[in-house]
């Protein structure tokens, strides 16, 4: 653990998506984004868990890596080229961990983003994945509509090694500017969480765009390029609220094998339908 880390603490950040040809097309294109309205491409929650993530890796260092934990919810849309301060409020002992609140906010005042970040003191336990297996994505993903998802369905993997040029790809993408993760060849907590959430996402074939609100991490080891990453994991929940459909999906980073994060997400992936 970094000695010492002085909290409260910020990071500024001008928010920028690269030119992955994905976009193009979709509402992360500045061209299709304001043509529906906003002021320029919505940032993909990943990407700002991923520079709140830099407020963590700033802190507590490697350490954090290996055994750290964070959380976010995602309040608001975050534009491309959007102008983030995040800042971390005073350090708390919790006892078994010490964790710090986040609140992140626009160049408007509006608070885009909140949650929290944090260092157990100890290795935290392996939990029992027994249950679980890695399932080959499938070709074609099966269709599901709203209210068709339900605890302990699984979830699939593309089951892929992860290459050198994709690890620079990760960090050109998240814009990440720290020397930590290419001098130590670790691959970057937001790139991790960005691969599960790919796996869970390509389980199935989703009536609308799904939109990410939650997330909580916990790391157990460090990811590296060249390693070959799966993910196991099952829906945790799925309910309805407020004529918008949730899933809960608990998914298990592995690397060769070896568990290294474990990902608790939320994200509305359908909304009620309204008779007319």
């Amino acid at each position: 653990m970094n000695s010492s880390p002085v909290f409260p603490r910020e990071l500024a950040v001008n928010i920028r998506l690269d030119d992955d040809p994905r976009y193009k097309g979709s509402i992360h294109d500045d061209a299709v984004a304001r043509s529906r309205g906003y002021k320029a491409a919505l940032v993909p929650g990943a990407f700002v868990y991923g520079h709140i993530s830099r407020l963590a890796l700033h802190a507590w260092g490697k350490d954090w890596t290996v055994r750290g934990g964070m959380g976010v919810r995602f309040r608001r849309p975050v534009h491309n080229g959007d102008h983030l301060v995040m800042r971390a409020g005073p350090l708390q002992d919790e006892g078994s961990i010490c964790r710090a609140e986040v609140s992140v906010m626009n160049e408007d005042g509006d608070e885009v983003a909140a949650g929290w970040i944090g260092l157990p003191e100890d290795s935290p336990d392996l939990p029992d994945m027994s249950r679980l297996a890695a399932i080959a994505r499938p070709e074609i993903p099966p269709p599901v509509e709203a209210g068709d998802l339900s605890r302990g369905m699984p979830l699939t993997t593309a089951n892929r090694i992860l290459t050198d040029v994709d690890f620079k790809a990760s960090l050109r993408a998240f814009g990440e500017a720290d020397p930590f993760y290419e001098r130590e060849a670790v691959v970057h907590s937001g790139c991790l969480m960005r691969l599960a959430m790919g796996d869970t996402n390509n389980s199935f074939r989703f009536p609308t765009p799904v939109v990410l609100t939650g997330i909580e991490t916990q790391h157990f080891a460090q990811a590296r390029p060249g390693q070959r990453l799966a993910v196991v994991g099952a829906v945790a929940g799925a309910y309805l609220r407020k004529g918008k459909h949730y899933l809960e999906s608990e998914e298990f980073m592995l690397a060769d094998g070896k568990l290294v994060a474990r990902f608790l997400r939320t994200q509305i992936y359908a909304f009620e339908q309204v008779s007319s």
